[in-house]
């Protein structure tokens, strides 16, 4: 008879097999993004390798921090933060993504701090009640302010989010009415997931955006071109502000 698979297992054997890592490797802080880019930037400044396997990872075991490129999207924020949760050292997760601005005070390479996010997506219901909010932790919240904004030079604002699995949804009128009569400052695909997740699973969760494209404006939507140019010009620092954050919540036990 084959011996069932709990999901403390299941979860960390997923964890093993979509980041090439083993377990012992993670971090206490975990850095989730997107893109391959911060994950190669993240091993050269720490002199570590890349693990791959569905996703990629790197990690300082020294300073006890990983990254994780879990890709683009609800159900794959819903599984790594599920996982992660499983990882009994794992006291506080940070998500340093990208977002579209909304707000006319918003431009490419502001930083934006959610103070919650409309569940525009199928998986956190899975979750969490759907008139439950979506929010960042507390703690966690309140440190990701403090650093940002006393970085120089850095444009920060907080606001509301959305996070929606709608991909093509700049060409919609009537869903670009619904973000501007809810004040929606900048639109994501992962982060109302993330909260949501970690909300109902007990793990510390917070997130610092970078404004990537201003979608509503003419001309506004990035292509590839623009997209080089956001990863050459703002992916360091957003990576630098992460890591900061990250020792700042190392430094105070949260």
């Amino acid at each position: 008879m084959t011996r069932e698979l709990r999901p403390d297992t299941y979860a960390r054997q997923t964890l093993e097999r979509y980041t090439g890592s083993e377990l012992p490797e993670f971090g206490e802080y975990i850095l989730l993004v997107n893109f391959p880019r911060y994950v190669e930037d993240f091993a050269r400044m720490h002199g570590v390798p890349i693990r791959s396997g569905h996703w990629s990872a790197a990690h300082d075991r020294a300073g006890g921090v990983s990254i994780i490129n879990f890709g683009v999207g609800s159900p794959s924020a819903g599984i790594i933060t599920h996982c992660l949760s499983f990882l009994r050292r794992v006291k506080a997760v940070l998500m340093i993504g990208m977002c579209g601005g909304i707000h006319d005070s918003l431009k490419v390479g502001t930083v934006v701090l959610p103070t919650a996010s409309v569940r525009d997506e199928g998986t956190s219901r899975h979750y969490i009640p759907i008139d439950v909010p979506a929010m960042p932790h507390t703690k966690v919240n309140r440190v990701c302010n403090e650093v940002v904004r006393a970085e120089p030079g850095v444009s920060v604002h907080s606001g509301l989010m959305m996070t929606t699995d709608y991909r093509m949804w700049e060409f919609d009128r009537e869903f670009i009415d619904y973000i501007h009569r809810h004040r929606i400052i900048a639109i994501d695909m992962e982060i109302a997931t993330i909260f949501a997740v970690a909300y109902a699973r007990n793990l510390p969760a917070g997130a610092v955006m970078l404004v990537s494209d201003m979608p509503l404006r003419k001309g506004g939507i990035k292509d590839k071109k623009r997209m080089k140019e956001v990863f050459a010009q703002h992916t360091e620092r957003h990576l630098h502000l992460g890591m900061k954050t990250v020792a700042e919540l190392k430094r105070r036990g949260v």
